[in-house]
């Protein structure tokens, strides 16, 4: 946050890298009921209760990804221990994460949710399930169970929250062309405009009204060769046009450094395409600038001569001419545009996996196998290891899952460790191996 004439502003973050821990939950109770007269008072003891849920939702009331940047490590509550009685552990509390509209969610560079509209609500990270008290595992063959669950531990995440900026219409082109002059012009924007090359340093957004049509526009940092590769300011932001329907390319009659405004024209076009594969592909307006130049005409019909089939326009942002036709020519391309949306589909969550086939035998070394897999990594942390009944359990499980044939498969021996999670177990013929 800076301050600027004595008010507090937020800077422009349009990517943060957040660190997620939904909670844990809680512990189920081993308990049993004992009041004076009821004699075999059986089980009570509760269950633990489920830890918060870590959700993204898109807000139009935020516009910058600051405040998570800021603070990117993000926890929720735990859920609460099972008590006596049969009383259940109260639930963690979830945490919401407000972003802006147009907010992509990736982890690593897996897009898994697209977060475009205002409301969306994608659940990043979920709190662990509450562990079972002993009442829970009450048959008529054991009416007075001596064990209880953990509570499962909640997911842990790393995202990148990346905006794409929500516009119909990019501005681009090589520093100094005028992007910013025109976005000036035409809406109530009031970006940074000097004679200087890169004096925009972030996007900025207009809301154009013309004719009693109305559509968004966003002006980007200027392009140069390289800047997909990473030269320059362009190749940070060029994820603010991705969205776009259409494209306004503007060209400098005066061209930039040692490059002819005849050749801006390829090399932009060469670096949204180095960028992503479908830029090149949007409805594209090419647009000289600054008409008001003595050679302005000239270059215009160099590049109508090259580029006889692309819309051409000669106008000066800065005198206002040839603007009110450009404007006619966009609000009438519009309609017949569809949005240039090329992220893909979020990924389905796989929350849940089949026990009997979520697993993997490896050796590990000599005399060392390795069992892997999302579901017995789980049961792991869920089991008490120091109620002999929960061990009873914890062997049965794994023996019903086919594991201990695996292992035999494979050529176990008496004495050999298997590794699970954290944990090691030694291998004992016809019982399954004990921590």
């Amino acid at each position: 946050m800076k301050e600027k004439n004595g008010k507090k502003h937020f800077e422009f973050i349009d990517f943060a890298r957040v660190f997620l821990k939904a909670g844990n939950g809680g512990n189920g109770c081993l308990s049993f009921r004992r009041e004076k007269y009821i004699p075999y008072g059986g089980p009570d003891g509760g269950n633990g209760g489920r830890g918060g849920n870590i959700y993204i939702k898109a807000s139009s009331d935020v516009n910058t990804l600051f405040h998570i940047a800021r603070n990117p490590h993000i926890k929720a509550e735990n859920g609460k221990n099972g008590k006596g009685k049969n009383l259940s552990g109260k639930s963690g509390r979830n945490i919401c994460i407000y972003v802006p509209c147009g907010t992509v969610v990736k982890e690593s560079e897996r897009v898994v949710c697209d977060l475009k509209n205002d409301g969306d609500e994608y659940l990043a990270a979920q709190g662990g399930r509450g562990g079972r008290g002993n009442t829970a595992f009450k048959t008529p063959k054991n009416t007075a169970p001596r064990m209880s669950e953990k509570g499962e531990p909640g997911e842990e995440k790393t995202l990148n929250l990346e905006l794409s900026l929500l516009a119909d219409v990019g501005l681009v082109g090589f520093p100094n062309a005028g992007k910013s002059t025109l976005l000036s012009r035409i809406s109530q924007a009031h970006p940074r405009i000097a004679d200087y090359p890169f004096t925009t340093l972030n996007p900025n957004l207009g809301t154009v009204f013309h004719k009693r049509k109305n559509f968004v526009i966003a002006d980007i940092p200027g392009l140069i060769e390289g800047a997909s590769r990473g030269k320059g300011l362009g190749d940070i932001f060029l994820r603010h046009i991705m969205r776009t329907k259409l494209l306004l390319h503007l060209i400098d009659p005066l061209g930039f450094g040692k490059t002819t405004a005849e050749e801006s024209v390829e090399i932009i076009n060469k670096e949204l395409e180095e960028f992503h594969p479908l830029l090149p592909k949007r409805e594209k307006f090419l647009i000289v600038n600054k008409s008001d130049l003595p050679n302005a005409k000239k270059i215009y019909l160099k590049i109508k001569k090259k580029y006889p089939k692309k819309p051409l326009f000669l106008i000066s942002a800065a005198t206002g001419e040839g603007i009110a036709k450009l404007l006619d020519k966009i609000i009438e391309a519009l309609p017949k545009l569809k949005p240039g949306n090329i992220y893909p589909a979020a990924s389905p969550r796989q929350d849940t996996v089949n026990v009997k086939k979520g697993y993997e035998i490896v050796r590990a070394g000599p005399g060392r196998f390795a069992a892997k897999g999302k579901e017995l990594e789980k049961l792991l942390s869920m089991t008490n290891f120091s109620q002999g009944q929960s061990l009873e359990r914890f062997q049965k499980i794994l023996k019903h899952i086919g594991i201990d044939k695996e292992l035999k498969k494979q050529g176990i021996r008496k004495g050999e460790i298997v590794v699970i999670g954290n944990m090691e177990f030694e291998w004992l013929p016809d019982k399954f191996p004990e921590p």
